[in-house]
């Protein structure tokens, strides 16, 4: 088995990222829990995690690895709520995030207002964040020396081979700096 290492921060989109929707336009209010793992909001919609998010994230924290949201949602709200009702690990998942960045503006904002805020900016400085996102765009992130990682599929959404190989390429990178 290879060890990896860990960046200090990972940060997460939410929609078609964590869960297969867009909460600022799929969502119908009030949201209720079906159970600790699965919503349900007013029109019947079902909402949970993708399948490997759970397990990912308790890897992350149980190697004390900084957790920030960043989203560029219209609805913060919404995103709160759903992070307060989802559970991981039988706790709420928002209480797994140092920081919620959310709004409109680039990741690159989020990110950087977040390094800011956990007095994490020379973490970011070298290169130890990483932003998991379904959205190319945000490849920008690399100009403030953070590794990209693209999640592809929106009907899986991060996946763990996702999150093995991004963390090998992030890594393999910071190695030869």
């Amino acid at each position: 088995m290879v060890l990896l290492q860990y960046p200090k921060a990972v940060v997460f989109d939410l929609d078609y990222t964590l869960w297969p929707l867009w909460c600022d336009t799929h969502i119908y209010m009030p949201i209720s829990a079906l159970s600790r793992n699965e919503l349900v909001d007013s029109n019947g919609m079902k909402i949970s995690f993708y399948k490997d998010v759970e397990s990912i994230i308790l890897e992350l924290v149980e190697n004390e690895v900084v957790l920030i949201a960043a989203s560029r949602t219209a609805t913060p709200k919404i995103a709160q709520e759903l992070l307060s009702l989802l559970h991981i690990g039988g706790k709420p998942a928002i209480t797994y995030f140092h920081s919620l960045q959310w709004g409109q503006g680039s990741k690159v904002k989020h990110i950087s207002k977040a390094a800011e805020d956990l007095r994490l900016q020379s973490a970011l400085q070298e290169g130890h964040f990483m932003l998991f996102d379904d959205e190319s765009r945000n490849r920008d992130v690399g100009s403030i020396n953070c590794h990209f990682a693209y999640v592809y599929d929106e009907n899986q959404g991060l996946t763990r081979s996702i999150f093995i190989s991004e963390l090998k390429k992030w890594s393999k990178s910071l190695n030869t700096r």
